[in-house]
Order: structure tokens, then sequence, then C-alpha cells
């Protein structure tokens, strides 16, 4: 039990210390109810980051097909980390790769046989290590930029364009 001290408020240190207990308790299940959920955005950010990129033939993100895919399987709450890791132990393929698949209808993510939990972690592993690297260039790529060309002077003027669709908000934003 923690050591006690005189409130100069004199309130009830009792109350103080059942207070933070329930706090903790809350706290602790609404930390356990979301690690059960994830969030579209949150899916399709993480396809990015191990390298899907590209549109089907409708002009959808790769990144949204992979995410909806899953979506209406009903497997989002388990991630696309889990699927594209097992996929690629499956399979041999990229993410890039069987995002195409899945664009195409040729793959469901769900069906293949799942591997064992730790070889998905390693090939997850390997994945965001590389995503991490590919940034870690990039941001090196831009510090020698504005050591070479300098910083614009600010405030930087820019606009925000947000369709939903970044190719399409590409187009936006260069008109």
């Amino acid at each position: 039990m923690p050591e006690v001290f005189e409130s100069k408020l004199g309130i009830d240190q009792k109350k103080v210390e059942k207070a933070r207990q329930l706090a903790k308790d809350i706290a602790t299940d609404v930390v356990e109810f979301v690690k059960k959920y994830s969030t579209v955005s949150v899916e399709r950010t993480i396809c990015r980051f191990f390298g899907i990129d590209g549109v089907n033939n409708e002009d959808i993100p790769l990144p949204n097909v992979v995410v909806d895919h899953l979506k209406e399987k009903g497997a989002l709450q388990d991630g696309v980390a889990l699927y594209l890791g097992n996929a690629i132990l499956e399979t041999g393929m990229t993410p890039q790769e069987i995002a195409q698949q899945i664009a195409d209808g040729k793959l469901d993510l769900t069906k293949l046989p799942m591997h064992n939990i730790d070889d998905i972690k390693g090939i997850i592993d390997d994945l965001s290590d590389k995503a991490i690297k590919t940034i870690d260039e990039r941001k090196e790529e831009r510090k020698r930029l504005l050591e070479e060309l300098g910083d614009p002077a600010q405030p930087y003027v820019y606009v925000i364009v947000a369709t939903g669709n970044i190719y399409e908000d590409v187009v936006q934003a260069q008109a």
C-alpha cells in the first residue's frame, strides 16, 4: 500500500486511493477494448507503409481495396499486417503483388492457411524495418536538399485538398 500523506485540503486519502484505483481500472478496460479495434484509415496507412501503391481498374487506391476486402470479410479487426504477413509467407509475393491479386479478384486473404504467428511477426518486422529505412533515407534527402537549396521564406502557403482519393487530390491540387 502506498505511503499515506496528510492532505492540506482535508481530503480523505483512502477515497483518493480508491479513486485512483477506479481510474486505473477504467483506463485498463478502455485500452483492452481499443486494442481489439482499428480504423480504416489506420489500416490503409499500414498498407502504404508496407509499400502498397497505385489504383485498381476503377481508380480506387490499392490500399483501400485491401482494407475494404478485409472489412467485407469481417476480418479488419485483426489488422491488415497480420493478413499481409501471412500472405507473403504463403505466396512469396510482395505486398504490392498481393494487393493487385486482391484487386483482380484472384486472392482472398481470409482463405489462406494461417502460418505460425511468430513467422508472421518476423515478416511484419522485416517490412517495417524496410519502410523505416525508406523514411529515414527521405529525411536525409530532405535535410541535404534544405542545406543545398535553403529553406523557403515562411509562412508556407499551402492548400489542403482532401477528396479521400489521393490520386484525385493530386489532380485537384495541380489545378
